[in-house]
C-alpha cells in the first residue's frame, strides 16, 4: 500500500487501533524507557510521543513503525493470515519478480516548508532522546535514512546509519566498516574531499524498509522502495549537494561527512546494541549539517536497537526471503527452504551429489547481501528450517561433530556482537570473527541406507488416531493432541 508520507501511515494505523499516544514525555528519561519496555510485548502498538518536554506541541517522535503483523501488512501488502514460512515464501516470490520503479523529480514539496541555512542551522530544535540509559548522548538519528552517491560510478546508496547529536550543527554518522556507505565515504576521502550526504529523519516506512533491506550494490534503494509501495517516490534535489530525498520527508539534514584533514575525529558511542551490550565509543568523522529542511510540526522516526524487541507474527520474514532469493540466484540445485531458529540461519536442501551441502554453505557464507551468518545449519528437505524441534533433532541425531562442523576464521561480521571484538580490533574497525557451519544432513554417501539402519520410533499416525478415539473420554485433549511437528 502506498503512503504519501509518515503522517498518512500513522493515520491508517490509527484507524485499525495500532497507535498509542503519549503526551508530556521527557527525552532524557521517558522516551527511551517507554520505547524499550513496550517493545517486549508481541504485536505492540506504534507509539507517538507529542507535547515532548521542552519542545513545541506537534513536534513529535514515532517509534515501532513496523513492529506488528497489521502494520507490516500495511507496508508489504501480504494476504491476511499468512505467517511463518508461508509468509517468507510469499515475499521470496515477490523478490523473484521484482520490477524496479524509478523516482520522479519535483520542484517543490512539504519538506521545503521550513528552511535553515548556514548559521541558522540548529539541531537542538528537534527532540533527540537518550534511547538507552548509558548512551554517550542523545541520538537524533535512529530511524533515519542517509543518501550518499559513489563519486566514481554515480551509484546512489541509501542506508540506516545512526547519528549522535554533538552540537547545533554536528552529528556523528556511524558507518561501520564494510557498509556501502563507508566505502563511498572513503572514496571521497581518498580524493581529499568531504563526503556529501542528506539524511531524512522521518518518512513513509517503505523508505525505511528500502534503506535497511540490504539490496545489492548494483540496485537502487529508491527503486526498491517504489517496487514495495507500487508507486514511484517523488523526490527533491538538495540545493547544496544535488542528492535526492523524498519530497514528503519530515526533516532533512543536508551536509557533508568531514575529511579527517579538515576536521578532527570525534568519539561516537557508547550506544546500546541489539545484542544487549553497549558498543564501545571510538573516533569517527563527524557530519556537519549545512542546511535543514523540515515540515510544519515534524515527526521524527525512531528505531533504536533493542535486545528484546518482539516484532510480532510477521517479524523477520523480509530478511529470510531476501536470503532465499539470493541463494536461488546462485543457480545451485537443491535449495528447498530457509529459516531461522534462535541464533541459527537454516537452509534445507535435497541432496543430489556428494559435496553439494558445503557448496551451498560456501555461497551462503558470502553474506547474501549482508554479513554472513555466525551459525549456519544445513538440514535435509524433510526438516522444516523454521521448526526449532526439528532443527535441533537433526543436529543431535544426524550430525557427527568430528566431521560435520566447520569453523571459518576472519569473516566480516557485525560490530554489534561483543564476542571476540576486542577494543583494539574495534579501534581499527576490524570486524572479523569466526563463523560456524553445521552440516546436519544425512551423510550423502549412505543417505539411502539411513532409514534402513535407523528406523523411526515415533508412533504411526493410524495407531495414534485409534488410541485417541478409544481413550478421549478419559484423557481428553491429552490424548487427542496431534503429533508434534
Amino acid at each position: 500500500m502506498a503512503f504519501r508520507d509518515l503522517r498518512a501511515f500513522i493515520e491508517e494505523a490509527e484507524k485499525i487501533g495500532e497507535v498509542a499516544k503519549v503526551l508530556g514525555a521527557d527525552t532524557n528519561s521517558d522516551i527511551g524507557s517507554i520505547t524499550e519496555i513496550t517493545a517486549w510485548s508481541p504485536e505492540h502498538p506504534m507509539v507517538l510521543f507529542d507535547e515532548i518536554k521542552g519542545y513545541p506541541s506537534g513536534w513529535r517522535i514515532a517509534v515501532h513503525a513496523l513492529d506488528s503483523y497489521k502494520r507490516a501488512q500495511l507496508v508489504y501488502g501480504f494476504p491476511d493470515g499468512l505467517k511463518g514460512g508461508e509468509l517468507t515464501r510469499w515475499w521470496r516470490n515477490k523478490l523473484d519478480n521484482l520490477t524496479p520503479i524509478g523516482y520522479q523529480e519535483v520542484e517543490d514539496g512539504p519538506a521545503f516548508e521550513n528552511i535553515q541555512n548556514g548559521d541558522e542551522v540548529d539541531l537542538y530544535k528537534f527532540p533527540a532522546p537518550l534511547w538507552h540509559q548509558k548512551d554517550a548522548g542523545p541520538y537524533l538519528v535512529s530511524g533515519g535514512a542517509s543518501v550518499l552517491q559513489d563519486p566514481e560510478t554515480g551509484k546512489l546508496n541509501v542506508g540506516c546509519y545512526r547519528g549522535m547529536l554533538y552540537d547545533r550543527n554536528t552529528l556523528g554518522h556511524h558507518l561501520a566498516a564494510g557498509h556501502n556507505g563507508q566505502v563511498i565515504r572513503d572514496k571521497y576521502f581518498a580524493l581529499g574531499k568531504n563526503c556529501p550526504v542528506v539524511v531524512s529523519l522521518g518518512h513513509d516506512p517503505s523508505f525505511l524498509v528500502a534503506a535497511s533491506e540490504g539490496v545489492g550494490y548494483h540496485e537502487n534503494e529508491f527503486e526498491f522502495g517504489g517496487f514495495l509501495r507500487g508507486e514511484p517516490y517523488e523526490v527533491l534535489r538538495g540545493p547544496l549537494t544535488g542528492l535526492p530525498f523524498l519530497s514528503t520527508s519530515e526533516v532533512v539534514l543536508e551536509g557533508e561527512i568531514l575529511h579527517p584533514d579538515n576536521e578532527p575525529l570525534r568519539v561516537e558511542a557508547p550506544w546500546g546494541e541489539a545484542q544487549g551490550y553497549y558498543s564501545a565509543g571510538f573516533p569517527q568523522p563527524p557530519l556537519r549539517v549545512n542546511a535543514i529542511y523540515h515540515r510544519n510540526h515534524p515527526i521524527i522516526l525512531g528505531e533504536p536497537t533493542l535486545r528484546y524487541k518482539n516484532r510480532g507474527a510477521a517479524g523477520g520474514f523480509p530478511k529470510l526471503a531476501r536470503a532465499w532469493h539470493m541463494l536461488e540466484l546462485s543457480g545451485l540445485e537443491g535449495i528447498k527452504d530457509v529459516g531461522r531458529v534462535g541464533p541459527y540461519f537454516v537452509i534445507s536442501i535435497k541432496q543430489y551429489y556428494s559435496g553439494q551441502a558445503l557448496r551451498i554453505a560456501d555461497y551462503a557464507m558470502s553474506g547474501l547481501g549482508d554479513r554472513p551468518p555466525r551459525f549456519l545449519v544445513l538440514v535435509d528437505d524433510d526438516i522444516d528450517p523454521n521448526n526449532r524441534n526439528q532443527v535441533e533433532w537433526a543436529i543431535t541425531s544426524r550430525m557427527d561433530p568430528a566431521s560435520q562442523i566447520y569453523i571459518q576464521r576472519d569473516r566480516w561480521t557485525s560490530p554489534t556482537n561483543p564476542a571476540g571484538l576486542t577494543p583494539a580490533k574495534r579501534t581499527i574497525e576490524d570486524y572479523t570473527l569466526g563463523t560456524v557451519i553445521i552440516d546436519a544432513c544425512k551423510p550423502f554417501r549412505w543417505r539411502e541406507d539411513w532409514d534402513k539402519m535407523f528406523s523411526s520410533s515415533l508412533i504411526d499416525e493410524d495407531l495414534r488416531q485409534r488410541t485417541a478415539e478409544k481413550w478421549k473420554d478419559v484423557l481428553g485433549r491429552f490424548i487427542t493432541e496431534p503429533k508434534p511437528k
